[in-house]
């Protein structure tokens, strides 16, 4: 499921719609709900355990979009106390079309470094991109990795946020 948020465009993807439903990937995952901090009860994804590849992926398309405003695309995470497998970097991957070529960005990310201290949710930066041309409907993609065959679990996946960057300057 993709909310859309107007005045600027916001997409924001559910947990169910960026897992797998099926196959090894849609064994791992269940659904719950959590409270959050204003009240409002929430799905998100639980990563049980996995010794195989974590691949979390959403997509949208530009035509969703503004052309010409910065966006910037993030996973809303929350690794869990006694989950395993998080001293390993996650790979974050975001795959853009454009005229002038596909753009492709990939980057490691210290998930254990991330934490907060509080235990919250915990925003990990995809990338940041720009449709160039209005109503093309382009399909941006973008995915959170870990490849490697050791033990995973205790992952809450929230959303994945598609937003204006300047909307949300961090200090």
């Amino acid at each position: 499921m993709i909310k859309k948020q107007k005045d600027p465009i916001t997409l924001i993807l559910s947990a169910r719609s960026l897992v797998p439903s099926s196959g090894g990937d849609g064994k791992c995952w269940t659904f719950v709900y959590k409270e959050t901090s204003g009240g409002e009860k929430i799905e998100v994804a639980k990563l049980k355990k996995t010794n195989g590849q974590l691949n979390v992926r959403g997509a949208v398309s530009t035509a969703d979009l503004t052309a010409g405003v910065e966006y910037e695309v993030v996973f809303v995470v929350k690794p869990k106390k006694g989950g395993c497998g998080w001293e390993h970097p996650v790979i974050v991957i975001l795959s853009v079309p454009g005229e002038q070529g596909d753009m492709r960005r990939r980057r490691q990310v210290d998930l254990c470094g991330q934490q907060r201290e509080d235990g919250g949710w915990i925003e990990l930066n995809v990338g940041d991109f720009t449709p160039e041309s209005a109503g093309t409907g382009q399909v941006v993609s973008f995915h959170l990795l870990q490849e490697g065959q050791h033990e995973k679990m205790g992952l809450l996946l929230q959303s994945a946020v598609v937003r204006p960057k300047s909307t949300y300057r961090r200090s």
